[in-house]
């Protein structure tokens, strides 16, 4: 799988994208990961929501059949990308509920305390910063926001240099990130070599 890196972060190339990107690839993630994920979780009407590092939008699609009324923001670094995100929402009927845009996740163009909800499925390992990402998510979160992602886990004893320039980190720096940036864990699960957690931002901050 080849992939390019700059300070932003490792974009995806070859069969790897590819894979990544494919409809049945967007259809498991917005029919079975979503609603995982979201399962038991409270979204306000109306709620005004954060989709990183979106991909082709499947995201943004599984959490609008969860709540319709929601609006949101669907972000990427790869600007390649979005045309395919654009057209795979239109597709869902989905276009007038979400606005796809480029950005770099550690640097939000986004006021403080903004969105309901964040989702980034697997992004963070690919950002060259998931410390920085986490504060920024945190800090666009409304207090009392919550946070829910899927990434990458590293078992504790494996070397963090093996990872072809990605930053997989192990269940107990997550952990760590997470409360430094000012969240607190609802729930985490740990399957298959990836990691679930909703988080919330917390209130004491």
């Amino acid at each position: 799988m080849a992939r390019q890196e700059d300070r932003h972060g490792v974009l995806m190339h070859g069969l790897g994208r590819w894979l990544v990107y494919s409809r049945p690839r967007a259809w498991l993630g917005a029919t079975v990961e979503i609603p995982r994920l979201l399962r038991g979780l409270s979204i306000p009407r109306a709620a005004i929501c954060l989709d990183i590092a979106t991909g082709i939008g499947w995201a943004s699609w599984g959490l609008l059949r969860r709540e319709a009324s929601a609006r949101i923001v669907a972000l990427d670094y790869d600007g390649t990308i979005l045309p395919q995100t654009r057209a795979y929402l239109r597709s869902h009927g989905a276009a007038t509920s979400v606005v796809a845009c480029r950005a770099d996740a550690k640097l939000l163009p986004f006021q403080q305390d903004k969105f309901d909800l964040a989702l980034c499925m697997y992004g963070l390992h690919h950002f060259r910063g998931y410390a920085a990402a986490l504060r920024e998510i945190a800090r666009v979160l409304k207090v009392g926001g919550t946070f829910a992602m899927i990434d990458p886990i590293r078992s504790p004893g494996k070397s963090s240099t093996n990872h072809h320039g990605l930053e997989v980190v192990t269940g107990e720096e997550l952990q760590s990130l997470l409360g430094d940036a000012g969240f607190a864990v609802l729930r985490s699960q740990v399957s298959l070599g990836r990691v679930q957690v909703v988080a919330r931002k917390d209130t004491r901050r």
